[in-house]
Formats: C-alpha cells, sequence, structure tokens
C-alpha cells in the first residue's frame, strides 16, 4: 500500500513540467507555421491551470501551521485565479473565444502565488533551499510577463525576460518537486 500523500501533487509537478515544455514548443511552432500548433499550446494552458490548483493545495497544506493567513491568501487567490484560466482556455479550444490578456494576468497571479509559497519555504526550510529559489524563479517569470502584457503587449521587453525565466525555470522547478513529492515516505 503506497502512503505517501503527496504523489497526486508529485505527478501534478510532474505534468506541469511537461506542458511548460511541450507548450513552448508548440507556441513557436506556432508562430512560424500557424494552427494546429496554437491549440495544442491552449490545452496545455489548461493542463498547467487544472494541476496548478492541486500544486498549491499541497503548498498550503505544507504551510498553513508555520503561516496560516499567508499561505491560504496565496493558495486561495491562485488556485481561483488558474480556476479560472483553465475555465478561459477551455472556453478557447472549443469556442475560439479568445481572453489573451486575462489570461495572462490569471497566470501571473499564479506566480505571485508561487513566490509567496516558495518565500515561506525559504524562509522556513519546509523545501531544500535550491528547490524554493527555482519556484520564485519560476513564479516570478509568469509575474514579469504579466507585467509585461500589461506596460506594452506581447513584444515587451519583460514580457520576453519573463518568458524565458519562466520557460526555463518552470519545468525544472516542476521536475524537482514532482520527484522529491513522488518520493516522499
Amino acid at each position: 500500500m503506497n502512503t505517501n500523500p503527496y504523489r497526486l501533487a508529485g505527478w501534478s509537478a510532474t505534468l506541469s513540467a511537461i506542458a511548460t515544455i511541450l507548450g513552448a514548443i508548440t507556441l513557436v511552432i506556432f508562430f512560424s507555421v500557424g494552427d494546429p500548433y496554437g491549440k495544442i499550446n491552449d490545452v496545455c494552458s489548461i493542463v498547467i491551470g487544472l494541476t496548478a490548483i492541486l500544486i498549491l493545495f499541497t503548498l498550503y497544506q505544507i504551510h498553513r501551521a508555520s503561516a496560516p493567513t499567508a499561505s491560504l491568501i496565496a493558495f486561495s487567490i491562485g488556485a481561483v485565479a488558474m480556476l479560472i484560466g483553465a475555465a478561459l482556455q477551455t472556453l478557447l479550444v472549443i469556442t475560439g473565444a479568445n481572453f489573451g490578456d486575462l489570461v495572462t494576468f490569471v497566470f501571473g497571479v499564479y506566480g505571485a502565488s508561487l513566490v509567496t509559497f516558495h518565500w515561506l519555504a525559504k524562509s522556513s526550510g519546509t523545501l531544500p533551499r535550491g528547490l524554493s529559489w527555482m519556484g520564485i524563479a519560476a513564479g516570478l517569470g509568469y509575474v514579469l510577463v504579466t507585467a509585461g502584457f500589461i506596460l506594452g503587449g506581447p513584444n515587451h521587453l519583460l514580457t520576453y525576460i519573463g518568458g524565458a525565466l519562466s520557460v526555463i525555470a518552470y519545468p525544472v522547478w516542476g521536475f524537482w518537486l514532482g520527484r522529491m513529492w513522488l518520493s516522499a515516505r
């Protein structure tokens, strides 16, 4: 019998990392040749949104005793944002209705939740120090993408910097977190 309470969250983190890599690849191909790669990228965003909710819940469980208010706020806001993001991306895939700016904003909120949880982890030692810094970098990437979109759209320098940071840091963080949670006893 498997007694690992982190197993599902570990698989969610791993799947989220894979979806990020696949999403980045299909986004580049989409801008080069067009569909169906845009739709694949949108499905990847749905996967990231849904897996993020379980990841955030598990991070909340880890931090709720040491930082009850901060962890509850980070979980609640991040989970609601990702649920909205996943729903909007699902509508895009099914109907073609585009909510691009709003989806970018909710991913930025998710990034802020990741920064919060990993700052708590770094401060309290609940996760390895390197993993905490990688989680901060991954979350900061999403925040910077959102800031870039708000300040100047998809071609703003912050959008590029944040995109590169999140595409590199998020999969590393996701695979690392997933492996740690899957091997937890």
